[in-house]
């Protein structure tokens, strides 16, 4: 067992490493949102269970499409969602843990992914670096690569990350994403 999540810890930071190393032309297609967020909830759902913690899915209502990759999307969205229950279960001091994951419209030209915990959240020095690469609040469990990547891939679709985290208190990612592919925004090629 011990062996099987080294190899997967090993091919996903492969698979980061590869993204970073190369400029990304995103491959844009039409998906339905609601089918989008409930795929990226199972995945990260079946985390969530073997970790001890819950995870809520709110998608609003007729939400119809967005242009994403949705590759992409879907891996930065389970990103996102493993590091809330990550972060209940790092938070030893309470016991009923609690990510969320709502999906809404924001405007008709914007949607909005919301992935809040209850965990142990974030002082201002990790709030200021966790987007950096190579920075990891996880110790030997992370790569530093998850969120500096996901972060890369919502500005490559010309999005944006709201984040408003407590000590204590929780985390609450705000990612609010276009809902048809930007046609002003370059290729990001990586350094």
């Amino acid at each position: 067992e011990q062996i099987k999540q080294m190899a997967g810890r090993i091919r996903k930071m492969v698979l980061e490493i590869l993204y970073y190393a190369k400029s990304r032309e995103l491959v844009y297609e039409t998906v339905e949102i609601e089918k989008m967020a409930q795929k990226a909830a199972e995945d990260a759902m079946a985390i969530a269970i073997k970790k001890g913690t819950r995870l809520k899915l709110d998608i609003a209502p007729s939400l119809g499409t967005i242009q994403v990759d949705p590759n992409w999307i879907h891996a930065t969205l389970v990103n996102f969602l493993e590091n809330a229950i990550d972060a209940c279960i790092y938070d030893r001091s309470k016991k009923n843990h609690l990510a969320k994951f709502d999906v809404f419209e924001k405007s008709p030209n914007q949607i909005c992914f919301i992935i809040k915990d209850n965990g142990m959240g974030m002082d201002q020095e990790t709030k200021e670096k966790m987007f950096t690469l190579f920075f990891t609040s996880k110790g030997s469990q992370g790569t530093g690569l998850g969120l500096f990547i996901a972060n890369r891939v919502i500005c490559q679709h010309g999005g944006l990350i709201e984040v408003d985290s407590e000590p204590g208190k929780g985390s609450c990612f705000k990612i609010t994403l276009p809902r048809k592919k930007p046609d002003l925004f370059p290729i990001v090629s990586f350094p």
